[in-house]
């Protein structure tokens, strides 16, 4: 019992916990700002808010990737005391990426109304979208950094501070008749706001720029995997909302969004677990320390939790929707159930596969990549719809991609 109860009372335990509940706290941020926006737009108001949201998680899918390489390698680097090579791992990926992302944004920007019309949206929005391409660059490489040199409090600082913006810029913009647009604006400036203050708080990690001998950093492998997992869940949970809002009435396109939207508490509330076994499995690893009972543990608190928050979600679904999204929404509440699941499982499911990302055991995320290509083929099929079971391709991770932590666990657990 004493082994146990000095397992958590370690250190990096005391860190993850700071780190989770922090986390926790920014997730509940963010759902706060949705549930505000439940309330404030009408359903197809809404449907054309999260259609911007999924796009723009759809077109930052290299910028995920980006995240995942800076977390493993920058852990590494820090581990190994190699200070150089974290300097200029930093302007060797801005340089590389930074050409490709202002062109993306410039036709955004360009191609606006065209995009507007196609999703039944306002072009102001997509010339938001076409800005926010590019800046995210910027945001996911400077809060990467945070991560991976396990800064901890600065992160759930920054995070409290952008959520916070974001709330209030949301409403008022709202207030003011701007609607979705406006939200759509005060994600955008908060999160400027917010990169600003991670790039001040760890400048001297950038500055002055190393001006010796070029390294050659070899991530091309890597790059590759990561790149297979970021399609894998970001189009997992974007393809739907966008398919639904394209096919469909902006009334449905709202329904189907809230139930996403609330299943994706699970996941979030989830997600401090993902990001944490990934910078410090990786740190560990480096240092030739062992890593597994950081996964068995963290991977322990995470089910957990899951479980009991999915058993709300199955259980009471209606209660969920009226507290949350409100009465407009309870058509969809019958398929609130299947949402949750699903997206416990895909939790639990890029949790395993983020571990393995740390340890240099890539074989798990070609269940994923597979998972993403079957959804938009299959169950996210307008055919797959109807105008009352519009949620049946929620169901479809449950299938190819959540089987997935079964198998992968086994093999873990049995040595392979």
């Amino acid at each position: 019992m004493r082994r146990f109860i000095n397992a958590f009372t370690t250190p990096t335990a005391k860190s993850s916990a700071l780190f989770y509940f922090g986390s926790f706290a920014i997730s509940g941020g963010r759902y706060l700002f949705h549930l505000i926006l439940l309330r404030l737009l009408l359903p197809s108001e809404y449907g054309e808010f999260l259609s911007y949201w999924s796009l723009l998680y759809l077109l930052t899918i290299p910028y995920s990737a980006i995240s995942n390489i800076i977390t493993k390698y920058v852990a590494e680097f820090s581990g190994k005391g190699n200070w150089r090579a974290t300097n200029q791992l930093f302007y060797y990926l801005l340089e590389k990426f930074t050409p490709v992302t202002l062109i993306l944004g410039i036709l955004f920007v360009v191609f606006a109304r065209p995009l507007a019309t196609a999703f039944k949206a306002h072009p102001g929005a997509f010339i938001i979208l076409g800005l926010s391409v590019f800046l995210s660059l910027i945001s996911t490489l400077v809060r990467s950094y945070l991560a991976a040199l396990q800064r901890f409090v600065a992160q759930i600082f920054t995070g409290i501070f952008e959520t916070a913006v974001m709330i209030l810029l949301a409403v008022l913009f709202i207030i003011k008749g701007f609607a979705a647009t406006g939200a759509v604006a005060a994600q955008l400036l908060s999160g400027i706001l917010a990169t600003l203050i991670t790039f001040y708080l760890i400048r001297g990690t950038f500055f002055p720029r190393d001006m010796g001998k070029r390294i050659k950093f070899d991530i091309n492998n890597y790059s590759g995997y990561s790149l297979i997992y970021a399609i894998g869940y970001l189009s997992l949970i974007s393809t739907d909302v966008l398919l639904v809002r394209f096919f469909f009435s902006g009334f449905l396109s709202g329904i189907y969004s809230s139930l996403s939207i609330l299943g994706r508490m699970i996941f979030f509330g989830l997600g401090p677990f993902i990001s944490l076994v990934l910078p410090i499995a990786s740190h560990r690893q480096a240092a030739a320390k062992k890593s597994r009972s950081v996964f068995l543990k963290l991977g322990a608190a995470m089910i957990v939790f899951g479980i009991s928050a999915t058993g709300v979600f199955v259980f009471f679904p209606d209660i969920v929707i009226r507290l949350s999204s409100g009465a407009n929404y309870l058509e969809g509440a019958s398929y609130l159930p299947f949402v949750a699941v699903s997206m416990f499982l895909f939790s639990l499911n890029l949790f395993i596969i983020s571990y393995f990302m740390a340890i240099g055991q890539p074989q798990a995320y070609y269940f994923l990549l597979a998972a993403s290509t079957g959804q938009p083929a299959t169950g996210n099929h307008p055919a797959a719809f109807n105008a009352v079971n519009i949620p049946r391709n929620i169901c479809l991770p449950i299938c190819p991609v959540n089987v997935c932590p079964i198998n992968v666990i086994m093999s873990f657990l049995s040595g392979e």
